[in-house]
Formats: structure tokens, sequence, C-alpha cells
């Protein structure tokens, strides 16, 4: 898990004070299973990242998803209630609440609302009805929902440390904050964010995402291949798919060999490199045949002028964007945290844009007033995104 720690000057630009990362305990599958261990997770981090940055930490914005995660379409429609047929701020917050009112089972629960679009006497494409003239207001709504109790285990473990959740967001739409840009999201793009043990699939279209869904499938799937079939450690593999690990087998040299410790770390032997590729690729190909699918499920591929974003963990995997570029036969590429300025080659990677792109969310929604016009640097330093990605995706 990560959490990232920033401040926003005057011009609304993002400054990054600092990053922590440590390895999670109490989860599997991206699921919760020993709220203690998580919680104690949870601490390791905040901790670290006040001993980088100097600054304590007493609330979060915080990334969430779940391979529970669902999106439904909804609409509602309601009669402008002004006797002058202008709508108010009352008329739009009363059509999306309705908006939002889906029939969920007792075990589910809403994650998020998204605006797609308000109609006004037919017109539509209206991005924000308030002092617009109608008699008739219609709002259509994506309404992201999951396991309640996925939502439950993560306040609870929060709660076991003191820490308070400022809002609770969708990873995809914190990703996109970071890593898209305003025209993909306008013309259409496909999000995909590989973590350890799912992958997040997301389409933006006219500027918000239109549909989502999460593939119980990770970057974990390969590294736990390799230590069956190498008959190693997973650290040990780990560390050959970081150092050595190649989406094909056709990228590696005839000659290249690799050493390899066993399971308990007391012997090595040395194997070629092709062999880890090969077994790479077989897992590699199942997972994109698997992404495939829910995309075409989605929508056409060929329709979105901005291809696919690809990011995450898995996204570091040498020859995966061209692998799977060449498998989609669309524009693939790699999605780093680019939207903020002077960001460090260490932090731009596609592993923290989740931790990103919910600092930029939590600085853009603080109170105004507590950016300082003369030093440009906001008042607020308890604003964070801690990463859940490896609890929930």
């Amino acid at each position: 898990m990560k959490a990232a720690l920033g401040v926003m000057n005057h011009l609304q630009e993002v400054h990054v004070l600092g990053m922590a990362r440590v390895s999670s305990a109490g989860l599997r599958k991206g699921n919760i299973i020993d709220i203690e261990s998580t919680s104690r997770s949870i601490d390791n981090c905040l901790n670290e990242l006040e001993r980088l940055t100097g600054r304590e930490v007493l609330s979060t914005v915080t990334g969430f998803s779940s391979i529970s995660i669902c999106a439904a379409d909804n609409r509602a429609v309601i009669a402008v209630g002004n006797p002058g047929d202008v709508v108010t701020v009352e008329d739009k917050e009363r059509v999306l609440s309705s908006a939002t009112n889906i029939s969920l089972p007792p075990d589910k629960t809403v994650v998020h609302v998204i605006e797609r679009q308000y109609i006004i006497d037919g017109y539509d494409g209206v991005r924000d009805p308030v002092g617009m003239a109608g008699n008739r207001l219609e709002a259509e709504a994506l309404v992201i929902y999951a396991a309640a109790a996925a939502m439950q285990n993560l306040q609870r473990s929060a709660q076991r440390i003191n820490l308070s959740f400022d809002e609770t967001i969708y990873n995809q739409l914190l990703i996109a904050e970071s890593v898209l840009l305003p025209a993909e999201k306008e013309m259409g793009v496909a999000l995909i964010d590989m973590g350890a043990g799912t992958t997040e699939i997301s389409i933006f279209n006219q500027g918000n995402i239109k549909s989502t869904s999460v593939l119980p499938i990770g970057a974990d799937y390969i590294t736990k291949d390799l230590a069956i079939v190498l008959r190693t450690s997973i650290e040990e593999a780990t560390r050959v798919k970081e150092q050595f690990g190649l989406a094909s087998p056709e990228m590696a040299p005839d000659d290249m060999m690799i050493e390899i410790h066993n399971l308990q770390g007391s012997e090595a032997k040395q194997i070629p490199q092709k062999l880890v590729a090969e077994i790479i690729s077989a897992r590699v190909l199942e997972m994109l045949e698997m992404i495939y699918t829910e995309l075409q499920q989605q929508g056409d591929l060929n329709k979105l002028a901005g291809g696919i974003v690809f990011t995450g963990g898995g996204a570091q995997l040498q020859g995966f964007v061209t692998l799977m570029e060449d498998f989609m036969d669309v524009p693939v590429r790699l999605g780093r945290p680019d939207t903020i300025k002077g960001l460090s080659s260490e932090l731009n990677q596609p592993q923290n844009a989740v931790a990103l792109g919910g600092l930029i969310c939590g600085l853009r929604h603080q109170d105004p007033e507590l950016i300082q016009d003369q030093s440009g640097i906001s008042g607020i330093f308890d604003r964070i995104n801690y990463w859940l990605k490896d609890l929930f995706s």
C-alpha cells in the first residue's frame, strides 16, 4: 500500500512532499482477511509518510476497489419546481438523488455516483443545468456499487488507528485524474490498471467514465506461476520477474542465463532467460484474452480515439505494452501521472497513479480559503491520498 502527501499553490498546482510504501499484510486476493494486520500496515504506511514529510496525518482521501465492484446505469426525471421555470440547485440535487436510487441487494452498497448528463425539455448533453430554463429535468448517472462488507472492513481497519476518511473514491476515478488527458476522456479511451491481485477496466467518453469492471487477475498470477515452475520462493520469483522478466520469449536472447535460488535459498542454479519469458508469456496471453473479452463487452475499441492507457504495477513488465498493442490492435500507451508538474522520475511511475490521483482530488476539493495568497502554499497538510490498491484490487 502507498500513501502520498502534498500541497497546492494558488495556481492550483500540486507539489508532492513525500510518498511512503509498505508491504500489505492481512490481505488475500484483494480482500481483507485480517483487520488487525491490515490496520498495522496502514499505520506503518502513515507513520513512514509522517517521518518523510515531517507532517502529521489526521485524515485521508482514500482509493477503493474490489472484485465485487459493479456499475449500473440509471435515469430519473422531475418537474422543475421553480415557478419561473429556471432550474435551481435544489432541482439538480433532487433529480440526481432520484437517479442514485437503485434497487440493491442488502449485501451491496453504493461507492460512487457519476453524473453523466442532464436533459432539459429533451435537449441532452447538459453538464450543469443550474440557471437554465425548462420544465422537465432529467439526469443520467452511473452508479458504482460493491460488497458492503468490503467497505465496512476498510472503515473498521482505519477506525482501529483513529484514522478519519474525508472521502472514499473508486480507484479508476483517481487514476484518471493523474494519467488521462482531457482530450482522451472526451474522445474516448480505455483505462486498464493491473494491480497485484486484480485488474480494473474502464471506458471513458464525453469527459466521464461510461462503464467499469474488475477482473480477479493481476500481476501476482505471473509471480506465482514463476515460483511454482521454477520451484522457488515468491520473493525470489518477484526478483526474477522484476529484473529479468519479459512479456514474450521472442524478446529474450538465446544465450542469456539467470541465477535463481531454490525454495530454501540454500542452492542456486542457472536457467535461460527465454524459459522465464515463456512462463510469463503463457500467463500474460491468458490475461490479455480476458481483458479483451471484457473490453468488447463494454464497447467497441475501434471507436475509442485514445486507444488504451495501461497503468499499475503489472504495466512495468518489459514488453507488456507492446504485446498488448499487438494483441488488441489499437494504440496502447503507458499511463504515468504526468498531470503533476515537476514530479521526479522515481515517483512518475504507473504504479503510483492511484496515490497521486487521490492527492490531486483531495487538494482540489479543499476549502479555497485555506490556500494562502502570499506564499501560494496550502495550509492543509493532513490531506493525503492513501493507496489501498493492494487491498481492493
